[in-house]
């Protein structure tokens, strides 16, 4: 490494997105490769007709299914807005399919500077570790709501359909026998009132929700858990910075030989007296030019480890815009269209459909959370290295020093944000507006109901 670190003493983690990659390629995303194994083939092999075909039935396939659904036959409210839900939600993750199908190479060039190039920087492995925590805890609680929403639908369509036998139990040969329901509302081209066809179809819906499902709270974390990792990064280059001096001191005292004398005396210091007695030891025993060698080349590295995670960032904003974009449509129609679902289940909190309603409703909140706080959280911590310089002990360093402090520091004062398409910043202002909006559009619906 061309810089000291702090925690030298630990191996540095890898593979930061393992279990998204994972997921990505069970689900026909892609063979995303680790960075460190210096491949980037997407789809090698025979992989190629996996993803075909899994792509062709979950999703072409199960989502125009569903799509279809609502707008056949006659459809009652409260079945129209738990199927358009789902519609919304499925139908517009199509187009954060396509940046992952063709921007493959992008992202997995971002990634690669997250975990191989910012490694020859100032680095905080326990940091990174704590952020690798926090990204599976956010995977974990959005799959678990999914698996709840899917679940729970599942149930009551069991429930149902083991009403409806009660029902034509009773009836005589001659009754009109109602129709049996699938637990998801989806548009089914061949009949499936018998037993057989009825349990086929059941486990083709079944697999067709956690496919598709998985495949959008797979994308959603994956995004969120890239912005945490930048974010993360930036809370590291605060740190570099503030200890760039005493990082520079303690680097010179470890390369000059000194006396039995000296090593004694930073032995017997207290916490407080070490960095005094380091400096005291190299002024001693270089001279400027040499202290204001090293410094000059610390804070170099500074300066390029910033400018590299600038690049970055701005790289993933441009790769991903659409996909921020799709993000808000969806989560604003969705939100809205779950509150009308939630409100009319409410009525029996017993109902087995109120369950699967708000597991959804908060299933669709996290995932609009994870991007608009990571993105503000990112833009917060890009803009907190300007803070970070002014605690650095540049009044220490000679006045050319000072001048490259300067020019870092006004670049981070230039917000760094993630915008979808340029019309809106993903941050917690933009949350806030969302959940607005979709509280407004709701309370339209509302009363054009009564």
């Amino acid at each position: 490494m061309s810089d000291l670190d702090k925690s030298e003493q630990l191996a540095a983690p890898k593979r930061y997105f393992s279990v998204h990659y994972l997921l990505l390629r069970f689900l026909g995303l892609g063979w995303w490769h680790h960075p460190d194994e210096g491949d980037t083939h997407n789809f090698p092999g025979l992989y190629i007709y996996y993803v075909i075909i899994t792509e062709v039935v979950w999703v072409a396939g199960f989502v125009g299914l569903e799509t279809i659904d609502p707008f056949v036959g006659q459809k009652d409210i409260d079945r129209f807005m738990f199927s358009l839900s789902f519609v919304i939600t499925h139908d517009l993750t199509l187009i954060k399919l396509y940046i992952f199908f063709f921007k493959n190479n992008e992202i997995q060039n971002i990634v690669h500077t997250l975990e191989i190039g910012l490694q020859s920087f100032y680095q905080n492995n326990e940091k990174i570790r704590q952020t690798i925590r926090i990204t599976r805890i956010l995977t974990a609680t959005f799959l678990i709501f999914g698996w709840i929403t899917i679940g729970n639908s599942n149930v009551y369509g069991i429930v149902q359909d083991i009403v409806w036998k009660t029902e034509v139990a009773k009836l005589n040969d001659t009754s009109f026998k109602p129709p049996r329901t699938l637990p998801q509302p989806i548009y089914i081209p061949w009949n499936y009132q018998s037993d057989k066809s009825y349990i086929s179809t059941f486990l083709l819906e079944t697999v067709g929700l956690l496919w598709t499902g998985h495949i959008v709270m797979t994308i959603d974390t994956f995004i969120g858990s890239v912005i945490l990792h930048m974010s993360s990064q930036f809370e590291i280059l605060q740190e570099a910075i503030i200890t760039v001096y005493e990082r520079t001191i303690e680097h010179l005292t470890k390369v000059i030989k000194c006396d039995n004398d000296d090593i004694d005396m930073i032995d017997d210091s207290h916490n407080t007296d070490i960095e005094c007695c380091y400096e005291r030891i190299v002024r001693t025993y270089c001279t400027e030019q040499e202290i204001e060698n090293a410094l000059e080349n610390t804070l170099k590295s500074c300066l390029r480890q910033h400018q590299s995670l600038i690049s970055c960032v701005e790289k993933f904003a441009s790769t991903y815009s659409y996909g921020f974009m799709t993000q808000l449509l969806s989560s604003m129609a969705a939100i809205c269209v779950v509150m009308v679902q939630v409100s009319q289940d409410a009525s029996s909190f017993k109902s087995i459909r109120l369950v699967t309603s708000l597991a959804f409703f908060v299933a669709m909140i996290i995932q609009l959370a994870i991007q608009c706080f990571t993105g503000n959280e990112l833009t917060y911590q890009a803009s907190r290295v300007s803070d970070a310089i002014m605690q650095c002990k540049w009044e220490r360093m000679p006045p050319r020093f000072r001048r490259l402090l300067m020019l870092m520091m006004m670049r981070a004062q230039r917000p760094l944000k993630l915008t979808a398409a340029g019309f809106a910043n993903m941050d917690n202002r933009c949350f806030l507006a969302i959940m607005k909006a979709a509280y407004s559009y709701y309370a339209v619906l509302s009363q054009k109901q009564v």
